[in-house]
């Protein structure tokens, strides 16, 4: 292939005999030439080393990106431009004389327009890790034309608007938050929204050849990936004198958590939700976590919502449509993400409408695994897969109810401990460790496992007599205290790399649970 995908989709075109089936080809002919790979390791990347302005004008790149805005209408392009040549994919598009030739209209196509951005909360080894064999330079930073589109306020990011000609395709496969790796021509052009004024900004946009879905783990996994009771004894040891203050069954819920995932929605098997409380507060509001920076080293997609007044009051949890465009909310994330909410910012004051909106916007996303898109005259329901993990000061979470709630309790060799030391002050193991960290959180992130017939029945006779042998009414075991602790097994079983709950991970998950309620005030 040339060195100019301008001149290979040209010479394309014109061997090519059919203009409605001439998308289709493009993708099928670029997607095949990078089929392997690492050949795309040979496409520049798009990204916050690798900014739009970094590029040569309809250079080649790949954009790793989350599907921000669907909302746009197709984009009417001619398809054959003057001379038979072809058109589409940002050619002739300063073409002055096509504005003085009659249009043959039997040659007018459309093309699907979204707007992606980066993927919100992707953590810095993933692009260490896909992105190894480009090489950094240093930019100016990076200004996104359009900030208000990505989740997290004041972030930095990329935000491209994406052209798709393959139409079928793109009717299909691009949905609000969906993760795509969008490989094309990158151009500036205005706004597709904005052609009509006078005089348009120019955005980055990128003209896609083809696309491939990225998998929620980022970097591809596999599971079961390797025997782990050793690697996850390490790593509960890490995350817990690392980030809590040595308290070892905190940190284990909070892998737990960090691992679970939708199973089903009918009938609805959703993450365990869970606060950490005790937690002390940071003495500077803007403080960050050391658990967000540890959660960040092992998980590809972690969001940290900081919770202020400010935040609630003046900020959009959900997605919003406002002058005809929508503005994203810090709750507009990817499936697969790690959301940390952290309530020590929040101080004495008003709570107005809209923070108490965004609180609801935020429980009924833990409780149902959905969000609210908010349009003009209507609002619609969009399904999420996001964990999430809440830093409470007080004795239970001010704000939400979550599945599981657990105290945090420091080791008693944890004296002064910093729960909110910078991310370059945290000990990290060996990268050789790191990596079987992140293989061991990604496989169970992506794994499946069964419970037999043997152990289902012990598992039946076993809670059955737990019940009998209940010394108060108030201290009954129900039916959802059985739910929840069987998605407490899968959850260990996945941790543990296993493919089917067995009745040690069932023990596991009774003694698991018995600590923490010791924990908690009766």
């Amino acid at each position: 292939m040339d060195s100019s995908p301008t001149a290979g989709l040209v010479r394309l075109f014109d061997a090519h005999a059919d203009l409605d089936s001439f998308p289709a080809a493009v993708t099928a002919h670029f997607s095949h030439i990078f089929s392997n790979p690492d050949a795309l390791q040979h496409i520049s990347p798009l990204n916050a080393a690798h900014p739009p302005e970094a590029h040569n004008d309809r250079a080649l790149v790949r954009f790793r990106a989350m599907v921000q805005d669907t909302s746009s209408s197709p984009e009417i392009y001619l398809a054959i431009r003057k001379g038979a040549q072809c058109g589409g994919w940002g050619l002739g598009e300063d073409d002055a004389t096509l504005r003085e030739e009659p249009i043959n209209y039997a040659h007018l196509r459309e093309c699907t327009v979204l707007w992606a951005v980066s993927v919100p909360g992707e953590s810095s080894w993933c692009s260490a890790v896909l992105d190894a064999a480009s090489n950094s330079q240093n930019y100016a930073p990076h200004r996104p034309p359009h900030p208000h589109k990505f989740p997290v306020p004041y972030a930095s990011h990329i935000g491209v608007q994406i052209k798709i000609y393959d139409n079928p395709c793109a009717a299909d496969s691009f949905k609000s938050t969906e993760l795509h790796s969008f490989v094309g021509i990158l151009t500036f052009e205005p706004l597709h929204a904005d052609l009509e004024l006078d005089t348009p900004g120019l955005v980055p946009t990128l003209h896609v050849l083809f696309s491939r879905p990225v998998p929620t783990t980022i970097v591809p996994r596999v599971y079961p990936d390797f025997p782990a009771k050793t690697i996850r004894d390490e790593l509960i040891a890490w995350i817990a004198a690392s980030s809590l203050a040595g308290d070892h069954d905190a940190a284990e819920w909070v892998l737990l958590s960090s691992i679970a995932r939708v199973q089903s929605r009918t009938p609805p098997i959703l993450p365990l939700t869970l606060t950490l409380s005790r937690f002390p507060s940071p003495a500077d509001a803007n403080s960050m976590p050391a658990l967000s920076h540890v959660l960040s080293q092992i998980f590809p997609i972690v969001t940290t919502l900081p919770l202020s007044l400010n935040t609630l009051n003046t900020t959009s949890f959900a997605p919003e449509f406002k002058t005809e465009d929508l503005h994203s909310g810090w709750l507009q994330l990817p499936s697969g993400s790690v959301c940390l909410v952290t309530e020590g910012g929040v101080t004495e004051g008003g709570v107005s409408q809209r923070g108490l909106a965004n609180l609801r916007a935020v429980q009924e996303m833990m409780n149902g695994q959905t969000l609210e898109y908010v349009f003009p005259y209507s609002r619609f329901t969009f399904n999420t897969d996001v964990t999430f993990v809440v830093l409470s000061e007080g004795k239970k979470s001010a704000f939400f109810h979550t599945n599981v709630h657990i105290p945090l309790k420091p080791a008693e060799t944890a004296t002064a401990f910093d729960f909110y030391k910078p991310a370059d002050a945290i000990t990290t193991p060996p990268q050789e460790t790191l990596e079987m960290f992140r293989r061991l959180v990604g496989s169970a992130k992506v794994g499946a496992v069964s419970i037999g017939e043997g152990t289902a029945e012990f598992i039946q006779e076993d809670f059955v007599q737990e019940r009998k042998g209940t010394a108060s009414p108030s201290e009954a075991l129900s039916s959802d205290d059985l739910i929840h602790r069987m998605m407490l097994a899968r959850l260990l079983a996945l941790s543990f790399q296993e493919k089917e709950i067995t009745v040690p991970i069932w023990e596991k998950a009774k003694a698991l649970e018995a600590r923490r309620k010791t924990r908690i005030p009766q």
